[in-house]
């Protein structure tokens, strides 16, 4: 038997808002004091399983933790807290904020979703990130809802292991992606009233609502269950990935969707009831679930082409109109004008962009070659521009982990160097050689600072010093052919993507993929190439969509790519980029667009050249 109560409406604000409206006449003056707090402030909310409350749920105050990705949360609360008849809880300041940055978030295990009396769901497992332990007030209000469950995970999956919420943690290096990745979920959701979008989601920027209702609907059939009929066994099974062990929980669930998202689509979707408790909902199942934010030209996108990220997390762009540069928060809060950041020179594009271990940004002229300096709040440091060392059209740059910078040149075949403060470092004909021949954007540096460049048909590498380390005719086969771009991995293997296949070298030079390289995953027409720190490759296809790739070359994006909501909607064609909390950024020149999706990928330690200096390229923080 179907045991779920569901009643006819949505949950709506109004009838959130009225709920927090009587918890506080529930609760006499709304908790202590933030004053009188014993250790931390009050706070309360609600649990509810779609549109009834859950009662009897027991809720935890967890901190993360700081033993590393996925390690054991820390409980905050110093007295049990239970929901009521109506799903309501009180925290009356029974906990202590280890600091007041401290990220908490709170979780409700168990409990009765409004079957039979005494009936309890052992499989319910639903979550709410909050943020800042000091930022909790005695006025906040959450309410722990099955799309704050959704939002919460997908923006903290990189950051959780399996235990229904009750591991979450970073590494001591990589705390502004762990804070990162907390604001993200402020975009996605409103904890206060349950449902999305989140109240901190920049004008102008917009979240798949109905894709959250509609994985919130997937998990209300197991929430609103008895945990032991069929709703939760199918929710586990479809949701484990093959040879997996499958989730005991509707957290572990979701977490299994995050980390998983071409997994299984069509029978997850069948899960969702004729009546789904959250709308609007999809109208048919979508490519995956990868589940993305798209920002637009507030942030001074103009036709944005490529993408770097500094060591906050915030999101560069060089635009191909008008010689600009975008920049938006973590969280798509716009950080240029409307406009743009201009560069200062009158023609050409900066069609690639880096950003050194200072913050600074770096930028070109192709047409009138001159590279350009920009501090990080945008103000032009190389007011006339940095000319010489053999700039000649250039196409591609990096940084290298000494803050030199690395430029490719169309004409000419060579490499231009500049050091820090825009000094020619290369003589007038630049480096050459090494098999190098016809690159455009394709250049990386390794951890131990060598140089690669991919040529038309060919890849070349080079010393720190600009000697070429690779033949005459350049290093061959892989599958290798017309590549656009590449990047380096933990183990220093290159990583290069052709148009259509991927290719694989050693460091040596020795080809790792087969004569046709890797293929499949939706790779068509493939523009750029970023590598996360668990060593999957990604890719962003020139049809709008993104491919992901095994460090090991097998594809892991469906057959179609990553599509999220489907080619109306589009995710990127031009640049790709991976941050710290380990959201993929993609870049469309077409649409003007950069679209985020939202904890899809191993974290990295940005920005690229910071990687370079600690050989933590492929690596997480």
């Amino acid at each position: 038997m179907r045991l779920l109560r569901r009643p006819s409406q949505p949950l709506s604000v109004v009838s959130l808002l009225a709920a927090a409206s009587t918890a506080m006449i529930l609760s006499g003056c709304g908790g202590v004091p933030a004053s009188r707090a014993p250790a931390g402030a009050s706070l309360q909310g609600a649990v509810h399983g779609g549109q009834p409350p859950v009662t009897g749920a027991v809720i935890q105050l967890y901190a993360a933790g700081a033993d590393g990705y996925g390690s054991k949360a820390m409980p905050l609360l110093t007295k049990k807290v239970t929901t009521n008849s109506t799903g309501h809880f009180i925290i009356t300041g029974d906990y202590t904020c280890p600091s007041a940055s401290t990220q908490v978030y709170l979780v409700a295990s168990g409990g009765n979703p409004g079957l039979a009396a005494g009936t309890d769901n052992a499989a319910l497992a639903m979550m709410a990130a909050l943020g800042p332990c000091g930022d909790l007030k005695p006025t906040t209000y959450v309410n722990i809802t099955e799309v704050t469950t959704v939002a919460s995970v997908y923006a903290l999956a990189q950051f959780m292991g399996p235990g229904g919420g009750a591991y979450l943690g970073t590494s001591s290096s990589n705390e502004q992606g762990l804070s990162n990745a907390f604001a993200t979920v402020n975009n996605l959701v409103n904890t206060a009233t349950g449902i999305a979008p989140g109240p901190n989601l920049p004008a102008g920027a917009t979240v798949p609502i109905g894709e959250l209702n509609t994985l919130a609907g997937i998990l209300a059939a197991c929430i609103n269950s008895d945990g032991s009929s069929g709703e939760c066994g199918a929710l586990f099974a479809a949701a484990v990935p093959d040879g997996e062990t499958p989730p005991a929980n509707t957290i572990d669930a979701v977490l299994d969707m995050a980390l998983n998202p071409g997994h299984n689509v069509s029978t997850l979707y069948g899960l969702v009831s004729t009546s789904p408790p959250f709308q609007p909902t999809l109208g048919s199942a979508p490519n995956d679930w990868t589940l993305s934010v798209r920002y637009g030209e507030s942030a001074g996108l103009i036709d944005p082409f490529w993408l770097a990220i500094d060591g906050s997390g915030n999101v560069w762009t060089g635009n191909l109109s008008g010689m600009n540069l975008g920049k938006f928060s973590n969280a798509g809060v716009p950080l240029a004008p409307k406009g743009g950041f201009s560069s200062g020179v009158e023609t050409g594009s900066p069609y690639t962009i880096a950003i050194d271990n200072n913050d600074n940004l770096w930028a070109f002229s192709a047409s009138s070659n001159e590279l350009v300096k920009f501090s990080n709040d945008g103000t032009i440091v190389s007011v006339d521009g940095y000319t010489g060392g053999g700039l000649n059209f250039p196409f591609g740059i990096a940084v290298d982990g000494s803050d030199d910078v690395w430029l490719v040149n169309f004409v000419g075949n060579t490499l231009s160097e500049f050091s820090s403060s825009g000094i020619p470092i290369t003589g007038s004909s630049g480096f050459a050689g090494g098999g190098l021949s016809q690159a455009q954007w394709g250049i990386a540096i390794d951890g131990a600072g060598s140089v690669w460049v991919a040529g038309a048909f060919a890849l070349a590498k080079f010393s720190s010093d600009g000697s070429p380390l690779s033949p005459s005719a350049g290093y061959t086969g892989g599958g290798l052919y017309l590549p656009v771009h590449l990047g380096i991995d933990a183990a220093g293997n290159v990583w290069v993507a052709n148009s259509s296949s991927l290719s694989e070298f050693s460091n040596n030079g020795d080809p790792i993929s087969g004569p046709s390289g890797y293929t499949g995953g939706g790779m068509a027409a493939a523009r750029a190439l970023a590598v996360d720190g668990d060593g999957h490759i990604w890719m962003a296809n020139g049809v709008e969509t993104v491919s992901e790739f095994s460090n090991a070359g097998v594809p892991i994006s469906p057959s179609a790519g990553f599509r999220g909501l489907g080619p109306s909607y589009s995710l990127g064609d031009a640049g790709i980029a991976v941050d710290s909390s380990g959201n993929v950024w993609v870049a469309s020149e077409e649409f003007g667009t950069v679209t985020q999706l939202v904890g899809a990928a191993g974290p990295v330690v940005t920005p690229l050249a910071k990687a370079v200096r600690l050989n933590k390229l492929g690596a997480r923080p």
